[in-house]
């Protein structure tokens, strides 16, 4: 799963680079280095001027272009003031162009793969109404009033678009106020939730909660309640004759939608009869048994093991070139502006740091999500890529983005900042970004474990 991850990321930065080296070859500076990675070079060769590597540390790269740091040359070789092809006798035009470029190509290729994909066919909700399969007790869902086979319609007055976007919503209002508009059997109604803060429970007594820094409410969509595998040997369940794969709809009359009301009722029988409604293919059969106490979990039980199958609610949309181009800005423009909204609502409170993620936990759910199949897969590359891109573009000092930010400046000034100055600058960035990258790295690490369960 992480190689997978790493070969997916390691792609993002090759184009990324390679946008920055080929419009700075059209533009003829003296490229002295290409490389994917950082650190001690694993493998490289040199073809006319420019050595070709891949370092060690996957998380980044960069194209070493001659001029680009003056003050950096290192002694015999040309400085840029005599070196005519060195990046800082480039006019500004040039200079802002090939900074641009890494960022542009990585936009520019979620775009297109985006595209191709709307065109081939992607997954999407039936409708954009959300039925509600179930709510968590306790949880803000449940306690406003949502039941289970409400259908949401609108989030604060917008309508809904499918679970994701459901999330995406939830996810950035925490402890803010969000009203949801339901349709249900007795009329609309208007509910007042306040997501909190999803955490994902300690899977051992050696583990901790893993708070995840977005909002939660508890709801969740549809699903069958199955047999997750063949009936324990010698077990009751087996004896009547339930299999693996049967869905599991009514136990002694009471519907189930969540498989712990499969535990508790079967529990509440206390030796008694248990009459089971189940769903295999298209048929519908009664099984009937005596529960036995489990010494060892210290309840009744009939020998099963439970698992979530989600109701299709999607199916495949395949759509002509100019429907997927216009799907493709969509999708392209709300990637682009995600970060913002996100960063807004961080400042609001409504997403805290513990929701960042670095490149650890970006490798390690891009190899989770490839397994899962190539279309999310796609998916997920594009997100990441135009993310790539943006966080790029941001006038950051050591970023693509600052390095636009000083040319803009030299372009006004008439003039560039001094050296010494910009390296004040940079330094600061850079220290303020490493302190950064170590905090994102120790929270990737807290939530590594969720990736490789």
């Amino acid at each position: 799963m992480i190689v997978l991850g790493l070969i997916g990321l390691s792609f993002l930065v090759f184009i990324h680079e390679f946008g920055h080296f080929i419009v700075a070859k059209w533009n003829g500076v003296r490229v002295k280095a290409f490389s994917i990675g950082f650190g001690p070079k694993i493998l490289k060769f040199t073809k006319g001027e420019t050595t070709y590597c891949i370092s060690a540390i996957p998380f980044g790269g960069y194209v070493a272009m001659a001029g680009e740091n003056p003050e950096g040359e290192k002694e015999g070789e040309q400085t840029d003031d005599l070196d005519e092809r060195g990046f800082a006798n480039k006019s500004v035009w040039a200079r802002m162009a090939i900074a641009f470029a890494g960022p542009f190509v990585n936009i520019v290729f979620a775009f297109f793969l985006l595209m191709g994909l709307y065109m081939w066919g992607v997954e999407e909700p039936i409708s954009d109404d959300l039925i509600v399969g179930f709510t968590v007790p306790g949880e803000p869902a449940a306690i406003a009033g949502v039941l289970p086979g409400d259908t949401i319609v609108a989030v604060d007055g917008e309508p809904t678009k499918g679970w994701d976007d459901f999330r995406e919503r939830i996810g950035v209002s925490l402890g803010a106020n969000v009203k949801f508009t339901i349709h249900r059997e007795t009329g609309s109604v208007e509910l007042n939730v306040v997501p909190q803060e999803l955490v994902i429970p300690a899977q051992d007594s050696n583990s901790s909660p893993t708070p995840m820094g977005i909002g939660d409410v508890g709801v969740y969509p549809r699903h069958r309640v199955i047999i997750r595998e063949d009936p324990m040997p010698g077990s009751n369940a087996l004896a009547a004759g339930m299999k693996m794969n049967d869905t599991i709809l009514e136990v002694n009359g009471h519907k189930i939608s969540r498989y712990d009301e499969v535990s508790k009722t079967v529990n509440a029988s206390a030796g008694d009869t248990v009459h089971f409604k189940l769903l295999r293919g298209a048929d519908t059969l009664t099984k009937v048994m005596v529960a036995k106490w489990n010494e060892e979990y210290k309840r009744y039980m009939v020998g099963i093991q439970l698992g979530y199958v989600m109701f299709s609610e999607t199916h495949i949309v395949s759509r002509g070139p100019v429907e997927a181009f216009q799907k493709s800005c969509a999708t392209s423009w709300k990637l682009t502006t995600s970060v913002f909204r996100y960063f807004n609502r961080l400042f609001k409170g409504q997403v805290k740091v513990d929701a960042f993620s670095g490149p650890v936990t970006i490798v390690a759910a891009m190899g989770n999500v490839w397994m899962a199949g190539l279309e999310k897969f796609l998916m997920f590359l594009a997100l990441i890529s135009i993310n790539l891109g943006v966080m790029n573009l941001l006038p950051l000092a050591v970023t693509d983005g600052g390095l636009i930010m000083f040319l803009f400046i030299e372009k006004f000034r008439g003039k560039p900042l001094s050296q010494k100055h910009q390296a004040i600058i940079q330094r600061i960035a850079m220290a303020f970004f490493l302190s950064f990258f170590i905090f994102v790295t120790f929270l990737d690490l807290s939530k590594i474990g969720l990736f490789l369960r």
